[in-house]
């Protein structure tokens, strides 16, 4: 079961890897150093620490969307070619599908986040720069589990980017939104059409992981604990990537395919 798993997971990281990724991510570097060097100059005071927020926060975004799109152009490619087909027809078990193309998302992310592994000491130190690569390998790893599901489940790629991007987001301003929500119903008064719409959202965001379970820009300002920093991100991301984990087997297993 192994070896077929892992010869699964070489070919679809064949799909992943490719000259236009390089490309992009050449594109992306390029971009995030002369943005960098930009912003430092209209920097006064602190500007290593605001350029080092600056570019953390932009490889954040846009690593995270190019690995949504490269995650689900992969597994949509494999809708249009029939390769679920040809798939059930070998010895392999659909979980060992999911397992591949987990792998697939940890390798990727490992890939993705090893310019910034680089980058940010240039304008920090190491060990900020290590925090942030191994955070966001983890906050990227969570994305792309999400992707995963969301195109298993749509199955197809504006569909499944747009409603990651919205959860993740959402995710990611559950704090601010919180407090909006607490200063909507005390501005009005504590009337009910408030509190039924605190409750609601309450109930979406409690299902949802904090911002505290993402890379925080705070290091680049203030004394934090590192490793407990990413400790509680750790915990997090295992916690919903076992749940994402197991809504995806589900969704896959009922699926019916025509062999």
């Amino acid at each position: 079961m192994s070896a077929q798993t892992i010869a699964l997971f070489r070919y679809l990281m064949l799909g992943i890897m490719s000259r236009r990724l390089f490309v992009l991510l050449a594109l992306l570097i390029l971009v995030a150093v002369l943005s960098g060097s930009f912003i430092g100059e209209l920097a006064i005071i602190n500007s290593k620490a605001i350029v080092s927020a600056y570019v953390a926060d932009f490889f954040r975004y846009s690593l995270g969307l190019l690995a949504l799109l490269m995650i689900a152009t992969n597994v949509a490619e494999d809708y249009s070619s029939r390769q679920f087909e040809r798939l059930l027809t070998m010895p392999l078990a659909r979980w060992q599908y999911i397992v591949a193309q987990v792998m697939v998302i940890a390798c990727l992310c490992l890939l993705l986040v090893l310019p910034v592994a680089i980058l940010i000491p240039i304008y920090s130190n190491f060990g900020l720069g290590i925090y942030w690569a191994a955070s966001l390998w983890l906050e990227l790893f969570l994305l792309g589990l999400l992707g995963l599901l969301a195109i298993l489940s749509l199955e197809k790629i504006p569909q499944a980017v747009f409603f990651s991007l919205a959860v993740y987001l959402l995710a990611k301003l559950s704090g601010l939104i919180l407090l909006m929500l607490d200063e909507s119903v005390r501005l009005s008064e504590g009337s009910a059409t408030s509190r039924v719409i605190e409750f609601i959202f309450s109930a979406i965001l409690y299902l949802l992981p904090g911002s505290h379970s993402f890379a925080q820009n705070d290091v680049f300002f203030e004394n934090i604990d590192l490793l407990a920093a990413l400790a509680n991100q750790l915990l997090s991301v295992v916690v919903y990537a076992l749940f994402l984990l197991g809504i995806s087997l589900v969704d896959f297993y009922r699926k019916e395919f025509n062999i």
